[in-house]
């Protein structure tokens, strides 16, 4: 779970107190739980708010379906720590829901389906390791997902959309494999 527009407001009001990003990561981060405790209310009894080292993500995957989490370490984004722990879970798939519809290319062009390299080269242009620089996955998150064979699907906050990709059906959002 991002921090999202929360962690922005913050990070944007910190910033006129400390030039950190060790700082502004770390109010980064405690947004990504506000934001994980909200999404755990909405889902309900079936789910989990995860906060820890990534080993211990399988026991919270006994006890639940679905495990929400956030950031971790500051200077490691949410797209790598959910990458760590879906690795650490053996899952063969991550959602990644958002605000674009899915991915797009360098002319702003809409893609369906996408190799993985293609992705990794693109979060090389766009990954500054700065809280709240915008690319769609970091390059870290990018590889980890590579070595793991993991399949990437982005698709934005549309209910269809999201069943879709849970269920392993066609979605309006971006395949990546």
């Amino acid at each position: 779970m991002g921090g999202g527009l929360t962690s922005k407001k913050y990070i944007t009001a910190a910033s006129d107190f400390t030039d950190s990003n060790y700082i502004k990561d770390n109010i980064g981060i405690q947004t990504t739980y506000l934001n994980a405790w909200l999404l755990h209310a909405a889902i309900g009894e079936e789910s989990s708010v995860y906060k820890g080292d990534p080993n211990g993500i399988r026991d919270a995957l006994k006890n639940n379906k679905v495990v929400v989490t956030g950031g971790i370490i500051p200077g490691i984004s949410t797209d790598t720590v959910t990458m760590l722990l879906a690795e650490s879970a053996n899952a063969t798939h991550v959602i990644n829901v958002s605000t674009p519809k899915g991915v797009y290319d360098e002319t702003g062009n809409f893609v369906e389906s996408m190799d993985i390299d293609k992705l990794i080269d693109m979060a090389l242009k766009g990954d500054t390791r700065v809280a709240r620089s915008s690319f769609i996955f970091d390059v870290i998150a990018c590889k980890i997902a590579k070595r793991s064979k993991t399949e990437l699907h982005f698709l934005d906050k549309d209910i269809s959309n999201i069943e879709g990709a849970i269920l392993k059906r066609k979605h309006g959002g971006t395949v990546i494999k």
